[in-house]
């Protein structure tokens, strides 16, 4: 059971992250996002002609978008089977996923928030959309330690059954320097660190989905593993007992 709940822990995941991305492209219409040299005109004119959209986009990923804390948890279960002693990369790991989680959640609801009274003051919807989209491409601040750990593990053990090969360590540090940079977009309004680029918004969100999948599937593979040679160890052991008695 321990092994079919964690598989069944990363299916919801997943299917939570794929929400998550068709969501932000369909309903909230932040795939890519709008320039960031956009009028307050410009913005208000978007809430009010999009408002149901957003609001329903909204709505779903409050069901959704907390889809790190599932993926977290499984990564720590299976971080934990290889650390010895106190597991400190394991909980390091565990509370910066746990905490990405939030920074995801946020954004949707920012902007169902600007969405939901379309007719107010522009500058206030204008103000709410710049809080959303900021929130969404420049909190990087817990990423760093969940995929330190991740690389940690990924180079300093050696198990059959790993989850952790050491080159998805060396992607994960790519990945890390790849969502760092989104940091940026605090400071132009243009070009690839704006927040609709090519270095601040399409390199660290397709690395990011590329990642979440190629853990995953090096998850599985290990899970299966795992299950398959614990069963094996089960049956050695019942034919050990079963030629002991006879």
């Amino acid at each position: 059971m321990t092994h079919r709940s964690q598989i069944v822990i990363l299916i919801w995941a997943l299917s939570f992250m794929f929400t998550y991305g068709l969501v932000l492209w369909g309903l909230l219409h932040m795939w890519p996002p709008p320039p960031a040299t956009w009028s307050v005109e410009q913005v208000a004119q978007f809430y009010i002609e999009n408002s149901l959209d957003i609001r329903l986009g909204a709505m779903v990923l409050s069901w959704a978008s907390a889809f790190m804390v599932p993926f977290a948890i499984v990564i720590a279960i299976q971080m934990r089977r290889l650390e010895t002693g106190l597991p400190v990369w394991t909980i390091t790991q565990f509370a910066g996923g746990i905490m990405m989680s939030i920074f995801l959640v946020l954004p949707p609801i920012f902007f169902g928030v600007a969405a939901y009274s379309p007719e107010r003051a522009p500058e206030v919807t204008h103000l709410m959309h710049e809080f959303a989209l900021l929130t969404l491409v420049t909190t990087d601040q817990y990423f760093i330690f969940q995929m330190i750990a991740i690389a940690v593990i990924s180079f300093t053990t050696n198990d059959e059954h790993t989850a952790f090969p050491r080159w998805l360590g060396y992607f994960t540090l790519w990945a890390a320097l790849a969502f760092e940079v989104g940091a940026l977009a605090f400071i132009p309004k243009e070009g690839p660190f704006s927040w609709n680029g090519l270095l601040v918004f399409w390199m660290p969100i397709s690395v990011f989905g590329a990642w979440l999948l190629t853990i995953s599937v090096c998850m599985f593979r290990a899970i299966i593993a795992q299950q398959r040679a614990e069963a094996a160890g089960r049956s050695g052991t019942v034919g050990q007992g079963a030629a002991a008695l006879s």
